[in-house]
């Protein structure tokens, strides 16, 4: 009797220190939770984010805390649990041998959450593929491709993710101007037709900075190119970068200068 009575009172024990560290753990995902989702750059997307880490750190905690109580409640009672773990070792490494691909998935996702790699509504290149973020999964990352194209990429097959629109996005020009051209006349054209762009109520709150003139970045066998950049909003580069061409255009038609043929776009900064 009074032994069974010890294993009871042991047996509660082992529950309430579980009970305890159960609810210790949850208040310390809570707490990070709260801090993921009060980050300055954390919106709905980012509150969505942060529930979704704080919903599998609480999962994780109570199986790894329950385990380890029903072990040690089964110890205690005199139950061999060397054979139920041996089976399970057995059990375990059967299916990590056919799950291999999931749990690497599984893993990469939930650090693609953690280190807030892209957003829903991101721009990015992952796994040779590129477009706009719809769905960020722990398995998988949902892209929609400019030309409608839906792409699922399995978080495990990225390496190397290129975010294109995160904080600040910039835009790269190139103009290839024949030899017998007046550079800096050309670069004044180009600069002005950036202020413009700029003062523009349509386009300004899109740009970040004034067009920035790089100067003469190569020599062809029959034209220069002639570099600029401008910094915009997240996700607008594409926009800005195509009236800028379209003014930088017209600015120089009505001073005569032509435009060679473009060669492959450089991709140094």
């Amino acid at each position: 009797m009074h032994r069974w009575l010890d294993h009871l009172v042991a047996i509660a024990g082992i529950a309430a220190v579980a009970v305890i560290m159960t609810m210790i753990f949850r208040r310390a995902v809570g707490r990070l939770e709260r801090r993921l989702s009060a980050s300055p750059e954390s919106g709905t997307t980012g509150q969505k984010r942060a529930h979704t880490l704080g919903g599998i750190l609480r999962a994780g905690v109570l199986v790894v805390v329950w385990i380890t109580a029903v072990v040690t409640v089964l110890q205690e009672v005199s139950v061999p649990v060397a054979p139920l773990i041996a089976t399970a070792g057995i059990g375990g490494i059967a299916i990590a041998f056919g799950a291999q691909t999931l749990v690497r998935d599984l893993v990469s996702g939930f650090f693609i959450l953690l280190e807030n790699q892209y957003d829903v509504g991101d721009t990015v290149m992952i796994a040779t593929v590129s477009g706009t973020v719809e769905a960020i999964g722990l398995r998988s990352t949902v892209l929609r491709g400019v030309d409608g194209t839906r792409h699922v990429v399995s978080n495990g097959e990225i390496r190397i993710s290129s975010n294109q629109t995160r904080i600040f996005s910039r835009s790269v020009l190139v103009l290839p101007l024949p030899y017998d051209v007046d550079v800096d006349r050309a670069i004044a054209l180009a600069t002005s037709a950036g202020a413009d762009l700029r003062s523009d109520p349509a386009f300004g709150p899109d740009i970040r900075s004034d067009v920035e003139v790089l100067g003469v970045d190569a020599f062809g066998a029959d034209r220069m190119d002639i570099k600029l950049t401008v910094e915009t909003r997240p996700g607008r580069q594409w926009v800005v970068a195509r009236e800028l061409r379209r003014r930088i255009k017209l600015a120089l038609d009505r001073e005569g200068i032509s435009l060679m043929p473009a060669g492959t776009p450089d991709p140094r900064p």
